[in-house]
């Protein structure tokens, strides 16, 4: 008997003929007539080719040593050892297309046959088999990952865009190089221990706005430091965020408080004065503009960048805005006509009646936006009507002017006025309605004057003028008057005296619901210093009285529901479940469940003993404590052969 017969004999127990035959070197019709007589040893397991050709050659078979793939009777071909290796080194460096396209290429190859082909859905196919996914990349992370690295994934994006940051596409996604990364990382500036984020403090301050920031950029905050840290949970941008000492943030809280100035008040913006100084040379408005005019005064226009900061800063908002806001003379008649849908004549009778004002430039008039905005907003009068008119004894007592002011305006030429020639009306002087507000709005109010009108004396006044927003220019407008007389016949609630009293209680019980969190006080905007409890609140306070309320005391280490769940490294949904089963030991509280931490950190041990997720990561906690668990075995191994 020759070798290959014994060699088939022994090892070619339901093996694959070709792949028998392409061993043994012998025609396939050979191996199957001599195998066909059942003589072969039964094995276990039957043997592949790579087993056959390493027991008969003593090596590893090349990949042109390899038989051509066979079609089975789906329609598809085989797929062996070498085109599983050549899948798994192009997974993560190139994208399922691209790798469709290059395993056919090679199938076809070694089949002869051109219309063989690996789909794409063969190729995800091919991957499960190997136990690799479409997300694995090779020598990078990839950009959704980066950007959960560091709890933001726009920065990641803005610094690739920027070229700050090197990446490449493998199919759809973006991968950053492992060593690209760590040197991004490394240019990342941490804010030193104790400090704080500077808007985390703007609620405190009653701020709003980014103004904070600014200040911090500008210098008025001379300890803020400019930080871009990552793994933070504390929002940023791709410039960074500013942080300063907690010690710093609690003086500017208590300053802004108590009413001290600021750092950063009397103070310019350099930044904002110099965009501002060049966008108003860009845009400056010509001569016959009457508003700059009567902004910048009989010194006229700056001639300098330092001359500018100085007038620059005192002005109004509105002002400010018109410095840099592209020149236009304004609406013609006939636009304002056919942008409010009225008549050209309406149009013009408004303005003699001076109910529109409009200002002359060469021989036009134009009327600007805002001023037709507000004609519009008040129906369109024309002047026609007796709603446009006051009698000087109404337009006193509305506005606050005198009769010999009244008159004085209208031999001046600045408010309008005729005499009644029907009825009652007859011989009754009268005066433009919207010329007495827009006079009384220009003029203003001195503080006597308002402090008259509000029934106040002048340090009241004064006071509740802290909380309307008035700039302090040279009077004060109507609105502001208004805006303080209603804060004066306003009820915000009770005192903590009449709260007591209403209650039939002392104010010391009514302080302890407050300090204990069954009630919260507010504060007047207008007085800062006037502290109120409201009707939902004294509701609160009766139902404390009638059924006093048992608070449960918790330390640090019971857990809210999101903070259970985020120390064992799950979601709300699975801590719920294991507090609902009883898996977890929970007590009620008046603001919802609590978790022991000890119990939580059992339940989180057992649980990531085996993952649901087999990519899951298990908390920082947990990771550091296996750390330290395989350091101390490493450790007592070491002393146990030493």
């Amino acid at each position: 008997m020759t070798s290959w017969k014994r060699f088939v004999l022994q090892h070619g127990w339901r093996a694959r003929a070709v792949e028998l035959a392409a061993v043994v070197g012998q025609p396939v019709e050979d191996v199957l007539l001599f195998r066909s007589a059942g003589a072969c040893t039964r094995l276990k397991k039957c043997k592949r080719f790579d087993e056959l050709f390493r027991l008969w050659h003593g090596r590893q078979p090349r990949d042109d040593e390899w038989p051509a793939p066979r079609r089975s009777h789906r329609g598809s071909y085989d797929w062996q050892a070498p085109e599983l290796a050549l899948l798994a080194s192009l997974v993560g460096r190139l994208g399922t297309v691209e790798i469709s396209k290059v395993l056919t290429k090679r199938l076809r190859e070694r089949t002869g046959d051109r219309r063989a082909m690996r789909s794409r859905w063969a190729v995800l196919i091919g991957m499960q088999r190997i136990g690799m996914q479409t997300n694995d990349v090779i020598g990078g992370i990839r950009l959704a990952d980066a950007g959960r690295e560091i709890g933001a994934y726009a920065i990641v994006f803005q610094a690739i865009e920027r070229g700050k940051l090197r990446a490449f596409r493998v199919g759809r996604l973006w991968v950053i190089p492992h060593a690209a990364w760590a040197a991004w990382k490394a240019t990342r500036v941490f804010p030193p221990p104790g400090h704080v984020q500077l808007s985390t403090i703007k609620k405190a301050m009653a701020i709003r706005s980014d103004k904070l920031s600014e200040f911090a950029r500008a210098g008025h905050i001379q300890t803020a430091l400019r930080c871009n840290p990552y793994g933070s949970r504390a929002k940023s941008t791709r410039w960074g965020s500013w942080y300063v000492s907690r010690q710093a943030a609690d003086k500017l809280v208590a300053d802004r408080r108590a009413g001290r100035p600021m750092p950063w008040h009397g103070k310019p913006e350099p930044g904002n004065l110099r965009v501002t100084f060049k966008l108003w040379r860009e845009r400056r408005h010509p001569a016959s503009c009457r508003t700059c005019r009567q902004i910048w005064g009989r010194k006229g226009p700056p001639r300098s960048y330092a001359d500018y900061i100085v007038r620059y800063h005192p002005l109004a908002h509105g002002a400010k805005r018109h410095l840099t806001r592209k020149w236009s003379p304004g609406l013609t008649m006939k636009q304002v006509a056919k942008i409010t849908g009225r008549s050209w004549g309406g149009v013009r009778n408004a303005v003699e009646n001076g109910m529109l004002v409009a200002s002359r430039v060469g021989v036009c008039r134009y009327i600007s936006r805002t001023e037709m905005t507000r004609w519009k907003a008040r129906k369109c009068p024309t002047g026609g009507s007796q709603k446009s008119w006051l009698s000087l004894a109404a337009a006193a007592m509305q506005y606050g002017f005198t009769r010999g002011e009244l008159r004085a305006f209208v031999r001046q030429r600045k408010l309008r006025a005729k005499v009644g020639t029907d009825g009652a009306m007859r011989g009754i002087a009268y005066v433009a309605r919207h010329q007495c507000a827009h006079l009384r709005e220009k003029i203003g109010f001195t503080e006597e004057q308002a402090a008259r009108r509000a029934g106040v004396t002048l340090p009241r006044f004064r006071a509740l003028l802290e909380g309307v927003n008035w700039r302090e220019a040279a009077g004060i407008p109507l609105e502001t008057v208004q805006a303080v007389i209603k804060r004066i016949e306003s009820r915000e609630g009770y005192t903590i005296e009449a709260a007591a009293t209403a209650l039939g209680t002392t104010e010391e019980w009514v302080r302890g619901r407050i300090l204990d969190g069954t009630i919260r006080v507010s504060r007047a905007k207008w007085d800062r210093r006037r502290l109120y409890i409201t009707e939902p609140m004294l509701e609160r306070l009766k139902n404390a009285r009638r059924i006093p309320l048992k608070r449960d005391d918790f330390d640090a280490d019971w857990l809210f529901l999101s903070e259970a769940a985020a120390e064992a490294g799950v979601s709300l949904a699975q801590m719920n479940n294991w507090g609902l089963r009883g898996e977890v030991r929970r007590r009620p509280s008046h603001l919802g469940w609590r978790y022991p931490r000890i119990a939580v950190r059992a339940r989180a041990k057992a649980y990531w003993e085996k993952p649901r997720l087999k990519r899951a990561v298990p908390p920082a906690w947990l990771q550091l404590e296996r750390g330290q668990r395989a350091a101390n075995d490493d450790l007592m191994e070491a002393r146990k052969f030493a």
